[in-house]
């Protein structure tokens, strides 16, 4: 998917790399960043052929269609072109993590915005989706068409949360990052992480828990 997906081109009139180390090895993303700052506008044409692709993978957890994907990607490496002045390297910080970070981060101002519009996603249920509820109050086997319908709920109920429990529940339950990485990426404790899915699930059960009875 996130290779079709990827159809972006980034249009500079920049020379092309003029930095190849001697022994052959691979130019550092440090080094890529360097670059950028002293004016090198090719080196970040480099550092988007290089993330380009996890950046997607990344932003494609949280949004399906591929449009959203397209643009939120290019919203990120706008970010990320205008903070290169911010990064700090070092293990600890390694640049990977800082670009997953600002995917993150977009995502979450997007997850903003939406709440902000106060749309209820669940005044218009579509028939496949009360043909899934109505299988699983049942205690029948499901459709083939109803429990696709089952994706489009799940949806609906993390698009019910608060931004950043969105965020957490997604990267906990959904792309396997652990307690602490996800911590971390979101900015916030690990301790305050747990009780933000504690918090987040015994919500889904009391408001959404009806649904599946």
């Amino acid at each position: 998917m996130f290779e079709e997906v990827i159809k972006i081109s980034l249009q500079t009139d920049a020379k092309p790399l003029s930095y190849a180390i001697d022994d052959g090895s691979p130019v550092t993303d440090e080094r890529l960043v360097e670059c950028v700052l002293s004016g090198d506008e090719s080196a970040f044409a480099e550092i988007f052929e290089r993330y380009k692709r996890p950046m997607a993978r990344v932003i494609g957890r949280f949004f399906r269609e591929r449009d959203e994907i397209e643009e939120f990607v290019q919203v990120a490496f706008t970010k990320a072109y205008f903070s290169l002045d911010k990064y700090r390297g070092g293990e600890e910080r390694s640049f990977p993590a800082w670009m997953t970070r600002i995917a993150v981060n977009v995502c979450y101002d997007e997850f903003r915005r939406r709440q902000r519009r106060s749309e209820s996603l669940f005044t218009d249920m579509t028939d496949a989706e009360n043909d899934y509820l109505e299988t699983v109050a049942d205690g029948r086997q499901p459709s083939v068409e109803a429990a696709m319908a089952a994706g489009q709920i799940a949806e609906k109920i993390m698009s019910a949360l608060e931004p950043k429990d969105r965020l957490a529940m997604t990267m906990v339950y959904s792309q396997d990052y652990s307690l602490d990485e996800a911590a971390e990426m979101i900015g916030i404790s690990t301790s305050n992480l747990k009780s933000r899915l504690f918090r987040c699930r015994n919500l889904i059960k009391t408001r959404f828990g009806h649904l599946f009875r």
